[in-house]
């Protein structure tokens, strides 16, 4: 699987290798820990998932470094430190989880749980027509990426290096906004079932102008801070160098990828998952002839920044224009089916 990206540098190889040995031990967390946390969201007790994910990014905060350099008396494991470090915090976190459950009882998640109990597959059918579209487009996004990691590893390892530790900059962003998507989407639908669609379209309307302001924020913060923020993590001359070009051209796309993410968030709220898996998953696809093209240019490594910006920023006009135009259809018919059924006395 490392293979695949074709590093040249043999210690990165044998470092990456190491790395994901370990991790895999402990993938089956990655799993759970996002299923309790989309629990606890659709009940609307966001504050819960929130507060025990804290818990296990605080352990990493703190036991990557002890475990990573060797302080006091942990030993000094390198990457795969990182890795141990990772996989307790997930563990940390899973049985956190289990505990607040089985003593608050405010989720009734194991009350006539039965490993026996026959499976209700009309339910599961609803949760796979639901859940497919994103689960197929997050795979997709993945294997999209790697072939993105693929063409930046063309140009060493600092290239990688500035990708990985600039796109982890660049997640507060997208991270801020996957989680309004979240509360957006739980807000959607459970005022759709009430049919409440002055409530939908004010909570829709809200979310969307709190998450452009955000994201007009972190454009400016990643064009005009670029070089110390990304010398918080990386000192080397020519990584810094190559780090401000990346944050600068990912900023102009932030104030897209927050409306495309909390738009995204707000058709699934109506069941309606398939619209931005299949606009997501077209202009992610998109980015990797983009990558190639423009990287062959005398924009070389910043054609592959440019092509995930551009993308990025048709994704968000795109997805925002198809809500406003099914959400306007739907108040139509709303409002045609109201006055059909008044009793005209």
């Amino acid at each position: 699987m490392i293979g695949f990206f074709n590093i040249r540098e043999v210690e990165v190889v044998e470092m990456a290798i190491s790395y994901l040995s370990m991790i895999a031990f402990g993938i089956v967390f990655y799993f759970v820990n996002p299923i309790l946390t989309a629990i606890f969201n659709g009940y609307g007790k966001s504050g819960v998932p929130f507060a025990i994910n804290t818990i296990g990014l605080v352990f990493n905060i703190i036991f990557d470094p002890l475990l990573i350099i060797g302080i006091g008396p942990f030993p000094a494991l390198g990457v795969k430190g990182a890795a141990v470090a990772t996989i307790s915090a997930q563990i940390l976190v899973t049985i956190v989880f289990i505990i607040y459950i089985k003593i608050q009882k405010e989720v009734p998640l194991f009350e006539g749980f039965s490993a026996f109990k026959k499976t209700n597959f009309t339910v599961v059918k609803g949760i796979i027509n639901i859940g497919l579209p994103v689960g197929v487009q997050i795979m997709l996004f993945t294997m999209f990426s790697m072939i993105i990691a693929r063409i930046i590893a063309d140009w060493g390892a600092v290239a990688i290096a500035v990708q990985k530790v600039g796109s982890q900059i660049e997640a507060i962003s997208w991270t801020t906004a996957s989680e309004f998507s979240t509360a957006i989407s739980t807000f959607i639908g459970q005022n759709y079932g009430a049919e409440k669609y002055d409530r939908i379209k004010k909570g829709f309307m809200i979310s969307l102008a709190t998450m452009s302001l955000f994201g007009v924020a972190t454009s400016f913060i990643l064009i005009f801070f670029a070089e110390p923020i990304f010398r918080i993590f990386i000192q080397e001359p020519v990584a810094v160098k190559e780090g401000i070009i990346y944050l600068r051209i990912l900023g102009v796309s932030q104030f897209f990828v927050c409306t495309e993410i909390v738009t995204n968030g707000a058709f699934n709220g109506f069941g309606k998952t398939m619209l931005p898996a299949i606009n997501s998953s077209i202009f992610n696809a998109i980015r990797i002839p983009g990558a190639l093209i423009l990287s062959t240019t005398t924009l070389s490594l910043s054609g592959v920044w440019w092509s995930n910006t551009i993308s990025s920023i048709f994704k968000g006009v795109v997805i925002v224009s198809m809500f406003i135009y099914f959400f306007s259809k739907l108040s139509r018919n709303q409002i045609t089916e109201n006055y059909l059924n008044v009793d005209i006395k």
